[in-house]
């Protein structure tokens, strides 16, 4: 085999492997900006809920009882729009990835076409 048909093996096996590489690239991307949203997330209702245990614990009569329960009905709204919220983030990420994807795929398929 001569130098030029190792070369042109080359370059067919790195344009075949370019977009491979690229969605590995664009999957760990993706899959650290997930984790990174779960994480808060659930450090975020880690800390309601240590909160919330910390306030009953200092319950210690009919008034802080009623102060307990008024705030837990306040915990429980916010709480609601927390998760929307939670859900419409998650929902936006999944919708970028797959336009990410969705992009890497049809410009893979335009380079094989040329």
């Amino acid at each position: 085999m001569s130098n030029d048909t190792l070369s042109k093996m080359s370059e067919q096996y790195q344009s075949f492997l370019a977009p491979v590489i690229k969605a590995n690239k664009l999957s760990a991307t993706n899959l650290e900006a997930l984790v990174n949203f779960q994480m808060s997330s659930l450090q975020s209702y880690v800390d309601v809920a240590m909160n919330r245990m910390k306030a009953a614990a200092d319950i210690s009569d009919p008034t802080s009882l009623q102060m307990f329960l008024t705030s837990q009905a306040e915990i429980i709204s916010s709480l609601n729009q927390k998760v929307m919220d939670d859900a419409k983030a998650l929902a936006d990420l999944t919708t970028r990835f797959k336009a990410d994807f969705d992009k890497l795929v049809q410009d893979a398929l335009t380079t094989i076409g040329k």
